[in-house]
């Protein structure tokens, strides 16, 4: 089972000037805590179509329209970490957060809906274009 990860990443140009290497920076340092939060967000949000109610290992019933925790591994496991100037990584390091985010489809027939949290962040939030808005603030003053 893989582990789920998500990246944002800017262009690396080759000749980039101070003022634009500490916009982007100024822009990373706003927008990163934001995602780290939305990804939070959406794991706890009540949400996620499931096919019939189940017992959780927590004791709780949830219906057909649930968030996606339940003991808490999943969202506790999430960590991001900078790789470069442009580039930073969202990771899950739980072994089953591949199948909660993307689905499976199980031998028997049976499968488990895909419910794809960081997507849902990245559409709705489009990181990219704050990143490009920031800089741009920063830029011009």
């Amino acid at each position: 089972m893989s582990k789920t990860k998500s990246k944002l990443t800017g262009k690396n140009p080759k000749n980039i000037t101070p003022d634009l290497k500490k916009a982007i920076a100024i822009a990373f340092k706003e927008v990163v805590p934001v995602l780290d939060r939305e990804f939070t967000v959406q794991i706890q949000s009540n949400v996620w179509p499931w096919p019939r109610k189940t017992k959780r290992k927590n004791g709780r019933e949830a219906g057909q329209i649930r968030d996606i925790v339940d003991l808490g591994d999943l969202k506790r496991s999430q960590e991001n970490r900078r790789i470069n100037n442009f580039t930073w990584r969202w990771t899950w390091n739980v072994d089953y957060s591949g199948v909660v985010h993307n689905g499976a489809v199980l031998k028997q027939g049976g499968n488990y809906p895909a419910r794809p949290w960081t997507k849902v962040v990245e559409r709705e939030m489009q990181p990219g274009k704050i990143l490009s808005d920031i800089i741009r603030r920063e830029l011009d003053g």
